[in-house]
């Protein structure tokens, strides 16, 4: 029994030396969590000792330590066989391989949610909001782009218990029918779609590529653009999705990109690359319709479609909106895109305009 704790205790102590060994050696982890990690801290900075040099040391380690990415998936590979369930600070582990973004639980779950009162003051500023743009002769709409959760509650893990509130998706949806201001219906949209092929993707908080065809496919309806063939297209299996990393660091999950044929050419003011650029600018020959879309990380798989669908495009993901930067563009149609995760910052934002 001695020699068995001898061994136990050697195992654990080279166990718990070994990241640390490896990184004073030069080992160096992938990152694969597309965000940028903490760099090493300066204990002098312009002369001066850093007073934050500990808390910043505490992050680079947390960031860098030999093998974490293994470790990480390790443990989360144990969590989920051994409890069923594993609830991080940026991943839900759901049904069927999926995975969804923590922060969509409060929707899910339907806490938290807005009170009427708050639903209707957005509602009254975006009525304001298509007032203005229709008097400069744009067409306006709101999209709510929905929570992962919200398309595909069945895959949600069984332990969360939905409330019967209702959520805010749906009663800002209601309250801008009411008020006659465009909406482009996402949520059910979607909810239709699921049944013939999958419409977000498994290890991501996005809708793929058929999702967002059929998303513009209705703004091309509600502004007189040409639709598309949604059920046309070619597949990849060489996506990750942005979840899979917070939770699998270590491993590879490849999903199928659908690729859709191009059906007319465009150019860029400069190359896109929306991690760099907070606006977008892209011209074609297709038409002389001019589009303006306010719009956050769901967006992005709309910009190649507009981008062949309309004149010129103008993308802008600037939150609070900036509504000057449209003064010279002389936009057709302007849409707004936000995620319902989100909806609670637009309420915020209204509220600070006395709405």
């Amino acid at each position: 029994m001695k020699k068995i704790r001898t061994v136990f205790i050697i195992l654990m102590i080279a166990a718990l030396m070994t990241p640390s060994v490896l990184m004073l050696c030069g080992f160096k982890n992938a990152n694969r969590e597309n965000r940028p990690l903490a760099q090493m801290p300066k204990l002098v900075n312009e002369g001066k000792i850093n007073p934050v040099f500990a808390s910043q040391f505490d992050k680079y380690i947390e960031d860098h330590f030999a093998l974490r990415e293994y470790l990480v998936s390790a443990f989360n590979i144990a969590d989920i066989a051994l409890l069923r369930d594993f609830n991080g600070t940026n991943a839900v582990i759901g049904k069927n391989h999926h995975i969804f973004y923590g922060e969509t639980l409060d929707d899910y779950l339907g806490i938290d949610q807005l009170t009427e009162e708050q639903i209707s003051s957005i509602a009254d500023y975006l009525s304001d909001l298509s007032a203005e743009f229709a008097k400069d002769g744009a067409a306006f709409a709101f999209m709510t782009a929905p929570n992962k959760a919200t398309i595909y509650p069945e895959y949600m893990p069984g332990y969360l218990k939905p409330t019967d509130a209702a959520r805010n998706i749906d009663m800002l949806t209601e309250a801008l029918v009411e008020r006659n201001v465009r909406v482009i219906d996402a949520k059910s949209i979607l909810l239709k779609a699921k049944a013939e092929r999958t419409v977000y993707y498994e290890h991501d908080s996005h809708w793929n590529n058929f999702g967002a065809m059929l998303v513009y496919n209705d703004i091309a309806e509600q502004f007189g653009l040409e639709q598309h063939d949604a059920y046309t297209y070619t597949v990849e299996i060489d996506r990750t999705g942005d979840l899979h990393n917070f939770v699998y660091p270590s491993t590879d999950y490849k999903e199928e990109r659908i690729i859709y044929p191009e059906f007319a050419e465009y150019t860029s003011k400069r190359p896109v690359n929306f991690d760099r650029d907070k606006t977008v600018e892209t011209h074609s020959d297709i038409n002389d319709r001019v589009m303006v879309i306010y719009h956050d990380s769901f967006g992005r798989s709309l910009q190649p479609i507009l981008s062949q669908s309309v004149g010129s495009l103008y993308m802008n993901s600037y939150f609070p909106y900036k509504t000057d930067f449209i003064k010279d563009k002389d936009p057709d149609i302007v849409v707004i895109e936000l995620v319902e995760r989100n909806l609670d910052l637009l309420y915020e934002y209204v509220s600070s305009l006395g709405y």
